[in-house]
This record gives C-alpha cells, structure tokens and sequence, in this order.
C-alpha cells in the first residue's frame, strides 16, 4: 500500500550537490579561511541549542567577536565578505547532483509542493545553479526564523506554506543530526541522503536512506506511487 505524500522539503547545501568537489572547486576561495569555517561551526553548533533568536545574524557576530577577541564590526565585515559574499558569487562553478532535476521534474510532474529549508541564505547559490526555475512554494532561510535545524521551526513554517500535513510530509536531507532529527521533530517522515563517509552516529533512524537521486526516484515511485 503506497503511503499518502503531500508535500517535500529539501535541504540545500550537500544535498543538493557535492560538498567535497565544491571545497575541491572552491579551494582558492576555501583555502586561507578554514579556521574562519571551523570556528564557524562549532560556534553555530553552540547557537543550535539557545531556542529562538532574534537577530540571528547579530548573535552570530556577538559569539564570533568573542570567540576571535575581535570588534563586532571587524567580525560582522570578515564574514560577511568571505561566507555571504566570497562562497555564494562562485556557485555558478558548481554542478548539481547528478538526476536532481530529474527528481525534481518528477515531483512537479506529479503536482506534490515543494519548498527548500536552509541553515544558511540558499537563495543566490539556487539561482547560479539553475534551481530558480522551479516553482517552489517557499525558500526557507534558519537564520530568517532566527532558529537552525533540529529545531522543527523551519520545517513546520514550511509545511504551513504548502498546507501540508507533518505526517504526509517528506524531508530530504544529507544530516542525520540535523535533517533527520529535525524531520523527527516536526513529526514528518525523513529521508537521509547518505554520502560514502557519513555514518549515522545517532539515536534515530530515518525512514528512507538513498545515496543517489535515481534511487531516491524509485523510493518515490514505490514508497509514494508517483509516475515518473
């Protein structure tokens, strides 16, 4: 008995294409700021676990300034020139997934909503990959809501766009800690796009696993009855 699916959320970065090649690809840019990234990371690991912020990107800055022992507006300019400027104006040197617009001409094809719920502003790095031209009912940004996944906020502000069910809803994304849990948050249903490297370390499984675009479409024919 195939299950009912009324709406998909996708994650953006490394689900949609491969992070390793675009560090590959992006080296020059990547290169003299990996203490930036790593430092990055674990601060918004940290901010993960406050609840709802208000000014998240202020926030940000504030634990940053702290963490390098640099002013707020030295800190606020170097990120804002390396990660929102310096990453997202070289996308367009970035391929998509290989059969991702396949699966995603699929689900347009058979009339299921769509919407993109993102850590970070995916919006320039979709329009310099092509994905713009889909008819997505809403990009969603974590920093915007002022919460990034597990929290299910992102997750269920997009499921209130698309008038979706959390049971009949689908989230499909490449972190267990993060997508999958926060798909389990939400109460929706989960699937892991599971690169080579990553083990699943967590308490909690998701409900499809796929290392592929072409196989996610065959959990997609089977599992939910669309005609491909």
């Amino acid at each position: 008995m195939v299950k009912k699916l009324s709406g998909i959320t996708f994650d953006f970065d490394a689900t949609f294409y491969n992070y390793p090649r675009m560090v590959t690809k992006l080296i020059h840019r990547f290169g003299p700021h990996t203490k930036l990234i790593y430092d990055l990371t674990k601060e918004r690991k940290k901010l993960r676990s406050e609840g709802k912020i208000e000014n998240f990107r202020e926030r940000q800055v504030e634990v940053m300034a702290k963490r390098w022992k640099k002013t707020p507006e030295w800190t606020r300019n170097h990120i804002d020139k390396v990660v929102y400027q310096g990453f997202n104006s070289s996308f367009d040197k970035i391929k998509p997934l290989k059969n991702v617009f396949n699966m995603l001409d699929m689900v347009v094809a058979n009339d299921i909503p769509m919407c993109v719920v993102s850590d970070y502003p995916p919006h320039d790095k979709m329009q310099k990959m092509g994905f713009m031209k889909y008819d997505w009912v809403a990009i969603i940004n974590g920093e915007d809501i002022g919460e990034l996944k597990p929290s299910p906020a992102g997750l269920q502000a997009a499921m209130e766009k698309m008038g979706t069910k959390p049971e009949e809803t689908l989230h499909v994304g490449d972190s267990v800690g993060f997508d999958i849990r926060g798909a389990k948050n939400a109460g929706m249903m989960s699937a892991w796009l599971k690169w080579w490297w990553k083990k699943n370390k967590y308490d909690i499984q998701p409900d499809y696993t796929f290392t592929d675009f072409e196989e996610f479409m065959g959990i997609l024919e089977k599992e939910f009855g669309l005609k491909n």
